[in-house]
């Protein structure tokens, strides 16, 4: 780190596309990228030892890890479409978004990446809004916006949509204008689900276009990639690991918004909520929030008391690994490497992440010919013959370990993931600290 800016050195080219291809290859996920570059200090060092690492994990299918052509490729086509890649380490990474536990080791983004440094609050809530919460979340994206906060939401229908106008209606109003221009408004910064080039639902094309203008679109997925239920989780630990704290306005009780409040909380976020009439649905959500410790939120002015203005970024920590080059000193390089800790950190990844997505590949495809007509794995008859009912019946009101649920019900880590996340999303699962899961009672 340059003493004279207080600023990370950039990465060098080399290193740059190592820590790529390591995000890349299979069964590495946010939190094993980090362990590895702690232990490493440099992800080239760590792909030379990852055939060594997966031998002694307790991997069932082989590691793939991504080709330096495949990489290049998935960059090239970022380009094409003006995306561009920040990389753990990066100087223009978002400080806010490393300090969370599972940060992307990378992401794509189309639009000024100086935006993702600058003071967020995110706006989340039900896609079935009504129209009265459609007009409060546009009438807080546009005071936000005034004040000088980003508004940072997930281009969905409903609550994010209107948050999104909102915010680009405070520029238009400062500057006369939608397009760029001297004025102190926020701007919005869309978090998709997919590549950063899917625009989804297809009625916000022009919304997504005057965000590119305007502010910036990002996402953690490869260009081209559709967009896919089990996306949307991961996608919302992104928008409130870029913002101060996450509103959320209208939301039932089964609400992926919640998620997004639990992942704020865990994250050191404040979390706000708009009450509603305990007889509608879509009240649920900020309702039961409120009860469990949210911030009211019936104006800006809640909000502008916890956060206050929007002059500077609050701090938020990065871990040193994230800005380790290629000459950091590092465990390794004494000989002294944590093996336990790396393959902890993957058992973490396989609890959280699917396994179809620890290796994500786009449909114009950035892989080599012989991959892309290799057969795919088939299920085992134990997976095929399983569903979210049974894993439900194997949890109690008690938290359970979520190593000891994959080992009673002998799946994969990435399906047991997969159908945690349906129950989570139908309220009928909760998570607890330790990476422990339990049910709620029907």
């Amino acid at each position: 780190m340059n003493s004279k800016t207080s600023q990370p050195e950039r990465l060098p080219q080399s290193e740059r596309l190592a820590r790529m291809r390591l995000a890349r290859s299979g069964q590495i996920g946010p939190v094993t990228f980090r362990r590895l570059l702690e232990q490493f200090g440099a992800a080239r060092m760590a792909l030379e030892a990852l055939p060594d690492i997966i031998a002694k994990s307790r991997a069932k299918r082989p590691m793939q890890i991504a080709t330096r052509d495949d990489t290049i490729a998935e960059i090239e086509m970022a380009l094409a479409i003006s995306a561009r890649p920040i990389i753990w380490g990066d100087p223009e990474y978002p400080t806010a978004l490393a300090a969370i536990e599972d940060a992307p080791p990378y992401f794509y983004v189309l639009g000024d990446p100086a935006f993702l440094n600058q003071s967020t609050i995110g706006i989340v809530g039900a896609r079935n809004a009504s129209l009265g919460g459609c007009q409060f979340a546009g009438k807080l994206g546009r005071e936000l916006a005034l004040a000088g906060y980003n508004v940072a939401s997930g281009l969905a229908r409903g609550i994010d949509g209107a948050a999104h106008e909102g915010a680009i209606n405070a520029l238009r109003k400062q500057t006369g204008n939608s397009s760029s221009g001297s004025s102190n408004a926020g701007v919005t910064i869309a978090v998709v689900a997919g590549g950063v080039d899917v625009i989804y639902p297809r009625e916000h094309a022009d919304l997504y276009r005057r965000i590119c203008e305007n502010g910036c679109v990002i996402s953690e997925m490869a260009p081209g990639l559709k967009p896919q239920a089990r996306h949307f989780p991961r996608r919302n630990r992104i928008i409130s690991g870029l913002s101060q704290g996450i509103v959320v306005i209208e939301a039932g009780r089964n609400s992926g918004s919640l998620i997004t409040a639990r992942m704020a909380a865990e994250q050191g976020r404040d979390v706000f909520a708009v009450p509603g009439s305990p007889t509608d649905p879509r009240a649920a959500g900020p309702n039961s929030l409120i009860r469990d410790g949210a911030i009211l939120c019936d104006s800006i002015d809640a909000i502008l008391d916890v956060v206050g203005p929007a002059q500077g970024l609050r701090q938020f920590n990065a871990p040193v690994s994230a800005f380790n080059s290629d000459n950091r000193p590092a465990p390794a390089q004494s000989g002294v490497i944590d093996i336990a800790a790396i393959l902890a950190g993957m058992e973490q990844d396989r609890a959280t992440m699917p396994d179809d997505e620890e290796t994500p590949k786009t449909e114009k495809t950035a892989q080599s010919p012989a991959k892309a007509t290799a057969p795919k794995p088939q299920p085992s008859q134990s997976e095929q013959g399983f569903d979210t009912e049974k894993i439900y019946e194997l949890l109690s009101s008690a938290p359970m370990a979520i190593d000891s649920l994959i080992r009673a019900s002998n799946l994969s880590a990435g399906a047991v993931s997969t159908l945690l996340i349906e129950l989570e999303l139908a309220g009928r699962v909760e998570r607890h600290p330790g990476n422990r899961v339990s049910r709620i009672p029907n």
